[in-house]
């Protein structure tokens, strides 16, 4: 079984961090996930949830991970966003729709959108 990149909004810098086999490699504003799932730890939440306080919880799963080019940007008005808030659900969500596994998506300036 091939290693994983877990990819999550860095709660410090706004941006995401990328961890894989356990290590953080990269940190950035701009990049693409390919071959995504969306986890959330439900203890993690649930610590949210009781304590009101943010911790690190949740992640994108990706197969692989490239950094984007600035065409990409160019589009990003007309790409569906992708958001996660605890306190309202357990799942990571589309458009009002959970959402749990996607081809591609796009992390810019904090914010995850569906990638087509």
């Amino acid at each position: 079984m091939e290693a994983k990149y877990y990819v999550y909004r860095n709660l410090h810098t706004g941006g995401f961090s990328v961890k894989f086999r356990g290590r953080v490699i990269d940190r950035d504003n701009f990049f693409l996930g390919v071959g995504v799932t969306f986890k959330v730890n439900e203890a993690g939440r649930q610590r949210v949830i009781k304590d009101k306080k943010k911790n690190v919880h949740a992640y994108s799963v990706c197969d692989k991970y490239t950094f984007a080019v600035n065409k990409d940007v160019d589009k990003i008005d007309k790409l569906k966003v992708i958001s996660y808030n605890p306190y309202a659900s357990a799942q990571f969500m589309c458009e009002g729709k959970p959402i749990e596994k996607t081809n591609s998506v796009l992390f810019y300036k904090g914010k995850c959108y569906l990638y087509k």
